[in-house]
């Protein structure tokens, strides 16, 4: 008689065992017993896909942790960078209630598109950001060098998260004084007594230290004259950088051709240059 209650007691010692195991660990793979929050989560960039994994629930009230919430069983958020504390709160029929709660940690660099673009002065200043791509907002290459506008490849420097830039590409055995150009819709008028007449432009040297020249002209070439010159240079080597080039001293003429130089006047070995955001101001 003693021995067939040992072995009794030791039964339910192995299943009671058992039953605690299953209800404390969800993530072993054993199945739930009784209700509770839980999920888990993929990052796409800045996109955060929530997958419910909660047991023995019918309803959900998802806080995302910046001001938002969700009723759904398996909602999608965009996030900005920053942490937040997401908690999932599962209910079941009988209006108990219980709590997941997880931080995410969102530290990923994507380019910003561009809201606003002017290539025009008669609708004002130069806002020159490479909204567009097609051939009405982009310089011309001249001189056998490379140039076009492309995806932004250093948008992690915090001085240029923009989207879309321009490349330009010394391609060996370009002509010295090859450039970009572009005819304005309508001409820079600097007789103007308002008229603002210093430019930023954003650049950027993934190998060679350089002056940036800006040139405006009367007209495109041949009938150039009469033409004023700016330089600026780049001091930092694979980091984007602002330069300024200050034409307010001339106050006659209009301008209706701009030029912009890398390396003017300098044998072409196939530097890589990159510019965006022409300012007028």
């Amino acid at each position: 008689m003693n021995t067939f209650n040992l072995r009794i007691s030791k039964l339910l010692l192995v299943v009671f065992a058992f039953t605690t195991l299953a209800c404390e660990d969800n993530e072993s793979g054993v199945e739930l017993i009784g209700l509770e929050a839980r999920f888990t989560t993929e990052l796409n960039l800045r996109t955060v896909s929530f997958n419910n994994i909660s047991n023995d629930a019918t309803s959900y009230l998802w806080d995302f942790g910046d001001g938002t919430s969700s009723i759904l069983l398996n909602p999608i958020k965009t996030y900005q960078n920053g942490t937040y504390t997401v908690s999932l709160t599962a209910f079941n029929d009988n209006g108990d209630a219980d709590v997941f709660e997880k931080t995410l940690i969102i530290d990923v660099a994507i380019c910003d598109d561009e809201m606003a673009e002017n290539i025009d002065p008669a609708n004002g200043n130069i806002n020159w950001t490479f909204l567009s791509t097609d051939s009405t907002a982009t310089f011309d290459a001249f001189g056998n060098i490379g140039g076009s506008i492309v995806a932004n490849p250093y948008f992690e420097n915090d001085t240029n998260t923009s989207c879309n830039v321009y490349k330009y590409e010394k391609i060996s055995g370009c002509e010295t004084w090859s450039g970009v150009g572009v005819e304005l819709n309508t001409a820079l008028d600097f007789s103007v007594s308002n008229a603002d007449k210093v430019f930023k432009m954003k650049v950027f040297a993934e190998n060679q230290l350089t002056e940036v020249t800006l040139r405006l002209e009367r007209l495109p070439f041949p009938n150039t004259e009469p033409s004023h010159d700016r330089v600026a240079t780049i001091t930092q080597l694979g980091q984007w950088q602002e330069l300024t080039f200050d034409f307010s001293d001339v106050n006659t003429g209009t301008y209706k051709s701009m030029i912009i130089y890398f390396e003017r006047n300098a044998p072409c070995d196939g530097d890589v240059y990159y510019f965006d955001d022409i300012l007028q101001q």
